[in-house]
Order: structure tokens, then sequence, then C-alpha cells
């Protein structure tokens, strides 16, 4: 198990209890706009991983065509980083992009956000950027006056299930499935 320092307290203390016992932490990371040539990118990145994940989880045909899923994708995003009330975003820590950020603010009874997805780049990951990144974006959606955030997460995902969890997240509703 990983300990972290903090000095404080002059103690060691789990990374997981940092959040908890830390709630009015000021997240590290910013968002800046992704800009046009990033997301040629940023898009095919989206496309496989739509895939990958949906095949995971049983969703879709694993074998299913890059223009088959891109399709699907862009029912999501349909004019693409123009898409009216998307927001696609680099995660920059120290000037330094260390994942990407895509959410909507939308009407759904309530101004709510929907966060299409996260990522944090591999080399960045068990860090404290995931929690940083969550803390930033309910400050931003806030400030857009958005009174919830939803989102979705694969039942196999139990890292970013915890985080969730233990950033306030509730179930709303459980998919479940039998292969017969």
């Amino acid at each position: 198990m990983l300990l972290g320092y903090c000095s404080t307290m002059n103690t060691l203390i789990r990374p997981e209890k940092l959040y908890i016992d830390y709630p009015d932490r000021v997240p590290m990371v910013e968002f800046k706009p992704m800009a046009k040539d990033d997301f040629s990118a940023y898009w095919k990145y989206s496309i496989d991983s739509w895939k990958s994940d949906m095949g995971r989880a049983g969703l879709i045909e694993k074998d299913i065509s890059h223009e088959k899923a891109e399709e699907q994708v862009k029912k999501f995003l349909p004019n693409g980083i123009d898409t009216p009330g998307h927001h696609l975003m680099h995660i920059v820590d120290d000037e330094e992009t260390i994942g990407s950020i895509w959410f909507e603010i939308r009407e759904r009874g309530v101004r709510e956000a929907y966060l299409w997805d996260i990522v944090i780049d591999e080399n960045y990951r068990g860090k404290g950027y995931g929690r940083d990144a969550m803390a930033r974006l309910e400050e931003f959606v806030k400030e857009e006056g958005a009174e919830r955030i939803s989102l979705n997460v694969f039942g196999f995902n139990a890292i970013a299930r915890n985080l969730y969890v233990k950033m306030g997240y509730h179930e709303a509703a459980i998919t479940m499935m039998k292969y017969l």
C-alpha cells in the first residue's frame, strides 16, 4: 500500500483518505479548451475506447468495424468539437497536459452536467489527478449553473467507481445482464 505524507499532521496517511479528510482541498489541475488540431487524435482515441469498453462490457459485438463505432459515437457529438453545449478540454497541471475531459451542460429537468469521458494519461494515474479533475469539474459546472453531475461508469472499472463513490456520487440505475 502506498502512503502519502501530510506535513501539517507530520504523519503518513493513505491516499484514499486525502479527499475524505480534506474535502475543501483546492484542485491542482485546470481545464484548457481542446484546440481543433488536437481533436482528431482525441476523436480516434474516443472511438477506440468506446469500442473496447463497450465490447468488454458485452454491450456490442467485439468485432464491430471502426466505421460503425464512429457512427455510434458521432450520435453523441454530431458536430465534433463544435457541438453546442459540449466541452472538450485538456486537463493541465503546471502547464503540462495530463489528460482530457469531455462533458456536456444540458437541461434534463434541472440544469446538469453529463460527464461523457475523462482520461488521465497513464504516467499520471494513481497520483490524485482523477480526483482533482473531478473536483475541478464540480467547480466549473457550478459556475455554469449546473445543479448536478451525471455520468456512466462501466461495472468493470472498479477504480473509477470507487473514486466516484468517495466523491459523493451514488448509483441511480444499474444495468445487469446474464449470458445464456
